[in-house]
């Protein structure tokens, strides 16, 4: 039983931090961590929660309830997990044409999603996704979120956006007129105070002194004129209720029908959300010299967003800019997450009723600045300076994709395009060579005329098992014996299986005789389970170069 739990990939972090020691020092850096986290976090998830077209609160249930137990039960030690921004881009349709009920659904087959993946192993996958597909539709998420921001940014009289960029842009185009010169002035300082505030080099949060700036500035323009009257979270939603989440239940059917309809949605998220959690793992080890376990963190993941929908939580992954502060300010384990989600409820029922004053026009501000940040201009030009013509376009397509079409699309396609590039990546190594000079295989005699040495390198898997094979089949007229060296094939799929059988059937029917020499361990058992066993006058395995010329000089 004690090993079955070692092994099972849950709450890696915490039991690796248990096991090194935690002392009341470590608790009290945590506390302090923990309290800073969550000045940073809530109004940013309320932010994002906005963007997605729900209710404030449900940000806020979302960092609550996920950063709790995304941290006690995932694979890395600082990770701070909540709504982010670019998630928004993908709940906002689902909103958007389902309603409330149906993001709810979506996050819980994420959270099926996620476990799975982690279950099976499968962390270590997301790492081999291309550096142009993740950029680029991480990269179109800011310029969506940008849009999705001009509404509240200007106060534009605008009742729906729609689903499509070009369509949404038309819209506020054609609103414009309707622009309040309140909303603007309070998202423009807003945005103003956090350009600013880098260059400061305060402790303080540059985002949370734009907000209080902002509200002050929106507190006070009504009095310099009733036409600038600035819209607020209150006059919006009603305000932020005071409260503990309530436990809520599902109204949606949840059929075959139903699943089959949300499944792209909740795919898509759940790839986004796992790109998120593992680069930002990633981004921690390397600041702290730690490996965290991506399997631990998936499952995590898929457990956080199962619980979610629960209590109207909206779907969350791990925050990078949260995590850095969290490492920045002090953090020693997954606790200080645990403490800024008990710090946000708090706060929530001591202090609710202070967030109705606050403006929607900052809230479009910080996720301006938010979406300036995720579209990150320096590392796509870095693609389009040093990058292949192939990564360009790459980059380009899941660009344009995200920003024009839908991202749902852009990341399945991403995803056909990171497979596609892998495959020829593997089969510009992978090929092979007939070795025409006895020195070439390190033996210091002459074979026969009749018998040559064709030598296979590279792992021989769908995709780059042609290239290797075409040439053995179109070159091998008058000989008696071929003997295929493959000690530079370490792994082989069943495309590599089917198409070396292909290539032996071939050689068999000019009945020529194929000695496979040097065969590494997992293609020789690929090998046997195909069922390719030696037999006379037509196959041998030998296992090395030397039985392989003695053998081939008997059929001479």
């Amino acid at each position: 039983m004690r090993h079955w739990f070692s092994d099972l990939p849950l709450a890696r972090a915490i039991r690796e931090t248990w096991s090194q020691g935690y002392s009341a020092s470590d608790l009290l850096a945590d506390l302090g961590a923990g309290i800073a986290i969550c000045i940073i976090a809530i109004p940013m998830t309320m932010a994002v929660a906005i963007a997605c077209g729900v209710q404030p609160v449900h940000g806020l249930y979302g960092a609550m309830i996920a950063g709790p137990l995304i941290a006690l039960l995932g694979g890395s030690r600082l990770s701070v997990s909540g709504p982010v921004a670019e998630l928004a881009v993908l709940i906002y349709p689902v909103v958007y044409q389902y309603g409330f009920g149906g993001m709810m659904v979506v996050t819980w087959m994420v959270g099926f999603i996620l476990l799975f993946m982690g279950l099976a192993k499968l962390g270590r996958v997301i790492e081999f996704i291309p550096y142009p597909v993740t950029t680029g539709f991480i990269a179109g998420t800011g310029v969506v979120i940008c849009a999705l921001q001009i509404k509240d940014f200007f106060g534009l009289s605008l009742l729906t956006q729609p689903k499509y960029f070009l369509d949404r842009l038309i819209g506020l185009a054609e609103a414009f007129p309707s622009w309040r010169i309140g909303d603007t002035i309070v998202g423009t300082i807003t945005l103003g105070v956090m350009a600013i505030w880098p260059r400061l080099k305060l402790p303080v949060p540059g985002h949370l002194v734009a907000m209080i700036v902002g509200s002050v500035v929106g507190a006070s323009l009504p009095h310099i004129s009733p036409e600038w009257m600035v819209e607020t979270i209150g006059s919006r939603y009603g305000g932020i209720p005071q409260s503990l989440p309530k436990l809520l239940s599902f109204s949606e059917k949840l059929d075959l029908e139903t699943i089959r309809t949300l499944f792209s949605s909740a795919f898509a998220i759940a790839m986004l959300c796992s790109i998120k959690a593992l680069l930002c793992a990633v981004v921690l080890d390397g600041m702290t010299g730690r490996k965290h376990d991506p399997h631990a963190e998936l499952v995590a993941h898929g457990i956080g967003n199962l619980v979610l929908p629960f209590f109207g939580g909206l779907t969350s992954t791990s925050a990078l800019s949260r995590s850095v502060a969290n490492l920045r300010v002090g953090a020693r384990s997954p606790l200080a997450a645990v403490i800024h989600g008990v710090s946000i409820l708090i706060v929530i029922l001591l202090f609710a009723p202070l967030f109705s004053y606050l403006p929607m026009a900052t809230f479009a501000a910080l996720l301006l600045m938010a979406a300036w940040n995720i579209f990150d201009l320096r590392h796509c030009l870095q693609i389009v300076r040093v990058g292949t013509r192939s990564d360009v376009a790459v980059l380009l397509i899941c660009f344009g994709l995200t920003v024009f079409v839908d991202m749902t699309i852009a990341v399945g396609v991403g995803m056909v395009l990171a497979a596609l590039l892998f495959m020829k990546q593997m089969a510009n190594i992978t090929g092979g060579r007939w070795l025409l000079e006895a020195a070439q295989w390190d033996i210091l005699e002459r074979l026969p005329d009749d018998v040559m040495v064709y030598e296979i390198s590279g792992p021989l898997f769908f995709g780059a098992t042609e290239k290797a094979m075409s040439t053995l089949r179109e070159h091998s007229s008058g000989l008696r014996v071929v003997i295929l060296q493959m000690r530079g094939v370490p792994t082989m799929d069943i495309s590599g299986v089917v198409a070396l059988k292909s290539a032996l059937d071939s050689l068999q029917k000019k009945r020529i005789f194929v000695i496979l020499s040097e065969v590494q361990e997992q293609p020789k058992e690929a090998i046997k389970r195909a069922g390719l066993e030696p037999a006379a006058d037509k196959l041998a395995f030998c296992e090395t170069m030397q039985e392989s010329i003695a053998l081939a000089k008997q059929f001479t």
